[in-house]
This record gives structure tokens, C-alpha cells and sequence, in this order.
């Protein structure tokens, strides 16, 4: 019998019974071994698993690259002060933990601190530890409406305790607020902050451990607020497999001596349905991300002896009862090319790569090979579609009979993962397709597939957003360590049914559902109470890093130098609005816009509107261009242009129309920077519209910044191009309107220190020009214009050193 005969003997002998047990198989210990890097013994059958499913199949676990999705991460002992997902627009997205004190460490020790008043001024000469107090209260430390305790007459308050954290890293802490953050602290006998009086804090960044406690001793040098609260200095990016494995040191057998990726020569990966491409399983051998098929590998090459070839045939975006709709579940299209087509694809994916194993198997030299398993994960297409759902189940059974048939292995073994979306806080959306793949697994529901089927619930693999790289719930937030888990406990499971032992890895107790959203309203959103419980760590943690960062810092310098930059946006929002921002969410509106000098919205001004000799197409979009004025209106800008002479008329502001008419271009617009939902009060007849007028402005004042708002078009394409004139200079011009992505923020032109002369205290004319509006992306729309104007003054914030 020539060669190939036996080997196609073999073959089919393996294809009927549809798997061996190996003789030779290794149990799985809890923590695999390391590849051993040693040929696999090419003298027996090719072990073939069939890896198929939707896109997390198809691999979403990032391995490297995670970023902390916080800006920052705080730390606050103040029960007032909402935990969770803060985010201040324009400025960042922050975190609220809580930190707790005790009286001792005792771990039934109660909350709270022990002050000790000393008679006498603050001395550092003075051993405190040693000295007899006047008096001693218990404090609630970490709260910022809380004061320290006081006597008569001239003293010392310090406070003991001890403080925990929740997660371990390294944090700066922060005693005091106001005149109590003038203050020494020391933390298990290390001083880690001092702040004397009139001068900068000095810190020190400390590693916590989380669970913990830690002695703490504040000497206040002022009396005051009891705030305590910390800012995380670590923010470090979580989730990605570079992080789970070479900074936790999970997974072992995946990183070598030298910190380099493992490679098993004793397992081949085969993608076969998007690119097909194969090589030695590793954890780049996926791309640029993993999926199942890297700890489902490592798991089933460190079982077998023999060569195991992976072959993955997944795609995105796929429904089981739809995509890959098996035969034995009938048509409900049959006219649709793409109904089941993604099964036909599968099948075609794994047959080219039997067909082509000698070139693709390394070493192989004709063994043949044993169509050993198959393993599923899917289910989040079927999840939108009522009807899908509920026959999940018997396409589920049809598809692994079907996989089956196809390939002449009736008992070919099968392991399904299941949905996890969620973890055990899974929506209820996807918990019946969960309980139809588990009951596939079940021999009780299923006797058929007693013990050669096997269901993996994999709810206990989800990650939350905050220890992944991203939020993507319907990939798991691309966390690897989900898909390391999900592929380890499917070939933990195929070991099973092999008949081998699999000792399941243990699982940490995950922790509740978080908020997911931040909102983008903090100033609207927390409570008084609240506010004032954040504010040390919006006003020292939140602004202070913002101020710093340095993306930021020129920016800020710039702005508050006045200094006309060297490009200058029709927007009025830049790198000071953040800043703001922080301080609105701490209930500060100090530094927030506000009218200056009269209100010119209420003012009567001259206007005049013409019809260019320049004509454009209404179709054309960006009209705002060079016209000639009307004649004897070329000045219609300087202080002395007499309009009266020139046929102008008077009126009050909003000047605009909306087809003809006196109407509101956006009746839900309630903006206070745009005002397009207020009727206007003067007609805007035709194409090009001049205002001015001349008004008292007082002077400009030291460490203010001021603007001129030109409001009625805020919103995506809204307005056209305008010009903005002070005593007849130009002090801003914009050649188009609002564009898509640009809605929602100020428009005009602020008063830079080129132009601040112009504001003496007295009178300063001001003129502007628009285009009406024809068009928009989508076409023609009735005319429409909406124009006022008025100037606004805001304090420059602090920005530090």
C-alpha cells in the first residue's frame, strides 16, 4: 500500500469517529507552562479546531497602547461629594472616589478624627506628641464644610487619625482648603505635604496600598475648613495585553525571559476568511489585536503532543440565523445571496486550508490530520432582530450538526462562549441568547450532545470601562485580559471533553457596575452641597491641572496677555473656556462672560441693506464676499459717516428675517451667546446687511478680557461670513459661516491689546456686516439671517506661578 493510501486511510478512520482520545495529552494546571519550543511529534494526525464566530472572534483585544481614559482621578472624604464620572466640558474627564478615615486601626474602629488643641501659636520647636492639649474633639475629617475646632486665644490644632485608600498607586495628598491648607502633614511618620504660611505647598508622592491604613498627622498653621482629599499620580492605561501581562504578570507563559512574545511551534494559526494568513501562534500573529484563538491555543498545544492548526473563519457584524444561517435551518430568503453565506464562506475557509496543509503546516510530511473541535462566539447581531432570538437555540444545534456533516465528523467536540456583554449586570436584550447557548451545552435539554458539547459562561470575563483600553461594550471594551479568558476556559473546556483534566483559572470577585457617562453639564448637574463638597478638588486638582498641562499652559498665557495670535478663529472659545469650566463646576462664576457697559442688544442702531451688484447663485454656499457699496457709503464704518445723509434707517436689534418674514430661525434656540430663537425686531431685507452705532463704553479694566459677540448663528450651518469694525478698524472678520462640527460655541471677535486704546472710556463706534443665508449642505432653504451684537468682560482666572 503506497503511502498516501495508508495516510488517506488514516484519515478517514479519523473523520468518521470524529476525534481520539491522546494517550500522550498533559493535564492543565491552573497556570500553564511555559512553550517549551520543541517540534510537535509530526508522526501522528494534525489536531484541527475550526474558530468561528462574529468580530469579538474575530479578535478585539488591544494588545498595546492603553491610555487612562481619566484626565484625572481623585480621591475625597467628603460623603457629600458624588462618586463617579465627572466630566467638565472642554476641560477633561475626571474620576470621584472616596477615601475613608478612622479613628485607629482597629478594623472596627469608627470614622472620623482626633483634634488636639495646644495653647499657643504654632512653634516648630514644639514636640506636640509630647505636649499636653487644652482640649481634644473628634473631627470629621476629609468633610469641607467641617471646621477645626478652636479655643480662645492664640493655638495649635492637630489632627491624628489614620486614612485608606481603594485602589492601590501612587497619590498626592491634600489637607485643608483655604486657610487650613496652611498646614504639615505626615504620613506614617513622613512628612508628605507643608505648606507654611505664604508660601506654595511642597508634596510628596506617596505609594498607597489599597486596604491599608495608614497613621496620619496634620498641624494646622490657620484654622478652617477639615477637607482632606488626594489626586491619583499614576494614571495609568489599563486593559491592554502588554499591561495584563508584563505589568501584572498574569498570563506568564505568554511573555519570555527577556520580556519578548512567546511563539508555539506546536500550534499554527490560519486565518481563512479575511486575509488567509497563517503563523506560528503568538500574540501578534492576530494583527494588531487578539482574539480567543491565543489562550485557546496555548491551552490545546500545551494538551497535545501533535501539530494543532488553528483555523479562524469569523467576520464582524454576522447573525447566526442570518450570515451564518446553517443548511439544516431552512431559508427564510431564498432569493438573497447573502442569507447563510457566511456558513458557506466558513466551510470554504476550512477546506482551503486542509486542502493546502502541506504547504501551510510546518513539517508537515502527510500525516493527515484528526478534525479534532470546533468552537463558537457570537451573538450580538442576533441580539436586534426579535425573531433570531428566539430560535438562537435550535440554529445554534443545526449549525454544530451541520459543521459536523460538513466535515464528516459526527462527534466532532464543540465548546460555545457565551454573550457577556456587561458582565452579571448583562441587559436584557442579550440574556435569552445567553441561556439558549448555555442550554446548547446542557445534556439535560440536549442529550444528543452529552459529552461532546460543552457551554462556557463567560459573564465573569467582562471588564468594566475602567480597567479597559476604551468604552466598547459590544467588544468587550477591547479589554485582552476578556479575550485571554474566554479562548483559556474554551480549551479548557475541549480538554474536558477530550477526557483530560483542566483545572478552571481562578476568578477574582468582580466589582458592580460604575457609571458609565459623564456629564457634560457639571456646573448644571451637581447640587449646591456637592459643589461646595468638590470644590477643593475642582479648584486645586481639576483647574490647577488644567493650568499646568501643557497643552494648555501657553494657550492660557497667551490669552490672558491679549496678545492678537497668529491665526485668529471666528470662534470665541479657546483654551481659557476650560478653565472656566472648572470653575462654574465648583460654583465659582467669577471669571464666566458677562455683559459690558450698556447692553447694546437693547440700543438703537442705524442699518442699511443693499442687494451687491457682485451676484452669486443662491445654490452657492460661503456668500460672504468683496461688494461695492451703495455710493456715498464707502466709509459706512468711521465714526463720521453721517447715515442719516446717506438714506440709512434706525432700528432695534435682532435685525433678520426667515423667508421674508419677522420669525425665529430655531424657536427651541434658548443659547444666551446666540438668541436666534427671539423674533427679530428689524427687517433684513436683502442680501448684505450694515449696522452701526456709537455708543458710551467705559474703560477697559486691568486683568479683564473683553469681546464682541455677534449673535444669531451658533448653530451648524447657520450665518454667513461677517466683519466686525471699532471707530472704523477692523477687529474681525470670518468668510463663512458655521460649519459642520462647529455649532454650539460664540461667535465674533475679541478685543486684543492692538485694540484696547479704542476703549478709553467714552464714545466707540461699532459696525458690523453679514450676507443673508440661500443654502445649506443639502441644498436650497428659504432665506434667513439673524444678526445683533454685544460686548462682553470677564476677569482673568489665577494661573499660578
Amino acid at each position: 500500500m503506497s503511502h498516501r493510501v495508508r495516510t488517506m486511510g488514516v484519515l478517514t478512520a479519523l473523520m468518521l469517529t470524529g476525534f481520539v482520545l491522546n494517550v500522550a495529552a498533559m493535564d492543565i494546571p491552573t497556570q500553564l507552562p511555559d512553550p517549551d519550543g520543541k517540534a510537535p511529534d509530526n508522526t501522528k494526525p494534525v489536531k484541527v479546531y475550526i474558530l468561528a464566530g462574529q468580530s469579538n472572534m474575530v479578535g478585539m483585544g488591544t494588545i498595546s497602547g492603553a491610555k487612562c481614559r481619566y484626565t484625572g482621578i481623585y480621591l475625597t472624604g467628603d460623603p457629600a461629594a458624588p462618586r463617579g464620572v465627572m466630566g467638565v466640558y472642554r476641560a477633561g474627564t475626571y474620576k470621584i472616589d472616596g477615601h475613608a478615615v478612622y479613628l485607629s486601626a482597629d478594623p472596627k474602629a469608627g470614622h472620623g478624627a482626633t483634634a488636639s488643641i495646644y495653647n499657643g501659636a504654632y512653634d516648630r520647636a514644639t514636640d506636640y506628641d509630647r505636649a499636653k492639649p487644652a482640649k481634644t474633639d473628634t473631627v470629621a475629617l476629609g468633610v469641607v464644610e467641617g471646621s477645626l475646632p478652636t479655643i480662645a486665644g492664640p493655638h495649635t490644632v492637630v489632627v491624628r487619625g489614620f486614612c485608606d485608600v481603594p485602589v492601590s498607586g501612587n497619590y498626592t495628598i491634600h489637607p485643608g482648603y483655604g486657610d487650613s491648607a496652611y498646614n504639615v502633614m505626615e504620613l506614617a511618620g513622613k512628612e508628605v505635604y507643608r505648606r507654611d504660611v505664604g508660601d506654595q505647598a511642597v508634596q510628596q508622592v506617596i505609594a498607597l496600598e489599597a486596604g491599608k491604613r495608614y497613621p496620619i498627622q496634620i498641624t494646622y498653621f490657620k484654622s478652617g475648613s477639615t477637607a482632606l482629599w488626594m489626586s491619583q499620580q499614576d494614571l495609568l492605561g489599563k486593559g491592554d495585553l502588554e499591561v495584563v501581562t508584563k505589568r501584572e504578570k498574569k498570563f506568564p507563559n505568554l511573555v519570555d525571559d527577556d520580556g519578548q512574545w512567546t511563539v508555539r511551534n506546536d500550534v499554527w494559526y490560519q486565518e481563512a476568511r479575511i486575509g488567509f494568513s497563517g503563523s506560528p501562534l503568538s500574540p501578534t500573529s492576530n494583527g494588531r489585536t487578539i482574539g480567543p484563538e491565543l489562550g485557546f491555543g496555548h491551552v490545546m498545544g500545551t494538551y497535545h503532543d501533535e501539530q494543532v492548526l488553528l483555523i479562524k473563519t469569523a467576520m464582524g457584524n454576522r447573525a447566526l440565523g442570518y450570515d451564518f444561517r446553517p443548511p439544516s435551518s431552512g431559508r427564510n430568503d431564498p432569493d438573497s445571496k447573502w442569507e447563510g453565506l457566511e456558513y458557506r464562506l466558513m466551510v470554504e475557509g476550512v477546506r482551503k486550508t486542509l486542502d493546502q496543509m502541506a504547504t501551510i503546516v510546518p513539517g508537515y510530511n502527510g500525516q493527515g490530520y484528526e478534525m479534532a473541535g470546533f468552537a463558537w462566539w457570537q451573538g450580538h447581531k442576533d441580539g436586534f432582530t426579535p425573531e433570531l432570538v428566539e430560535e438562537y437555540e435550535q440554529n445554534l444545534v443545526h449549525l454544530i450538526q451541520d459543521v459536523r456533516a460538513e466535515f464528516k465528523a459526527p462527534k466532532m467536540l464543540a465548546v460555545v462562549a457565551t454573550v457577556g456583554f456587561g458582565g452579571h449586570n448583562m441587559s436584557d436584550k442579550y440574556l435569552p441568547i445567553l441561556q439558549a447557548q448555555m442550554a446548547v451545552g446542557d445534556s439535560r435539554k440536549h442529550p444528543e450532545f452529552a459529552g461532546t458539547v460543552r457551554s462556557v459562561d463567560t459573564r465573569d470575563f467582562w471588564r468594566e470601562i475602567d480597567d479597559s483600553p476604551t468604552s466598547q461594550d459590544y467588544h468587550y471594551n477591547r479589554n485582552a485580559e476578556t479575550y485571554l479568558l474566554v479562548g483559556d476556559a474554551l480549551g479548557r473546556a475541549m480538554v474536558q471533553l477530550l477526557g483530560g483534566t483542566a483545572e478552571p483559572l481562578p476568578q477574582a470577585a468582580r466589582p458592580g457596575s460604575t457609571t458609565q457617562q459623564a456629564n457634560p453639564e457639571p456646573a448644571l448637574w451637581v447640587a449646591a452641597s456637592a459643589k461646595a463638597a468638590l470644590a477643593p478638588v475642582i479648584m486645586g486638582g481639576m483647574a490647577e491641572g488644567y493650568v499646568a498641562n501643557p497643552r494648555n499652559n501657553a494657550a492660557l498665557l497667551s490669552e490672558a496677555s491679549g496678545e492678537r495670535p497668529d491665526r485668529v478663529s471666528q470662534f470665541l472659545r479657546g483654551a481659557m473656556f476650560g478653565l472656566n469650566q472648572c470653575h462654574l463646576a465648583a460654583g465659582v462664576q467669577d471669571y464666566d462672560w458677562h455683559v459690558f457697559g450698556p447692553d447694546l442688544r437693547d440700543a438703537m442702531w442705524e442699518y442699511h441693506s443693499f442687494d451687491p451688484k457682485e451676484t452669486m447663485p443662491r445654490e452657492k454656499g460661503n456668500r460672504f464676499r468683496k461688494v461695492t457699496y451703495p455710493e456715498k457709503m464707502a466709509n459706512w464704518s468711521a465714526p463720521d459717516f453721517d447715515g442719516a445723509s446717506a438714506g440709512w434707517n434706525s432700528g432695534l436689534p435682532p435685525f433678520g428675517q426667515l423667508d421674508g418674514k419677522l420669525a425665529p430661525l430655531r424657536d427651541s434656540c434658548t443659547s444666551s451667546f446666540c438668541g436666534c430663537g427671539e423674533k427679530p425686531k428689524t427687517l433684513w431685507q436683502k442680501e448684505v446687511l450694515l449696522v452701526r452705532g456709537t455708543f458710551e463704553i467705559p474703560p477697559l479694566k486691568e486683568g479683564h478680557r473683553y469681546r464682541i459677540v455677534i449673535g444669531g448663528s451658533a448653530h451648524v450651518n447657520a450665518g454667513e461670513g461677517f466683519e466686525i469694525y471699532v471707530n472704523g478698524e477692523l477687529l474681525a472678520q470670518s468668510s463663512a459661516g458655521v460649519g459642520k462640527r462647529q455649532g454650539g460655541q460664540p461667535r465674533g471677535g475679541h478685543v486684543y491689546a492692538d485694540f484696547r486704546d479704542e476703549f478709553q472710556g467714552g464714545k466707540v463706534t461699532i459696525a458690523a456686516t453679514s450676507f443673508l443665508r440661500y443654502n445649506n449642505p443639502r441644498g436650497l432653504i428659504p432665506q434667513s439671517g439673524h444678526l445683533s451684537l454685544w460686548m462682553e468682560e470677564a476677569k482673568i482666572p489665577p494661573l499660578g506661578k
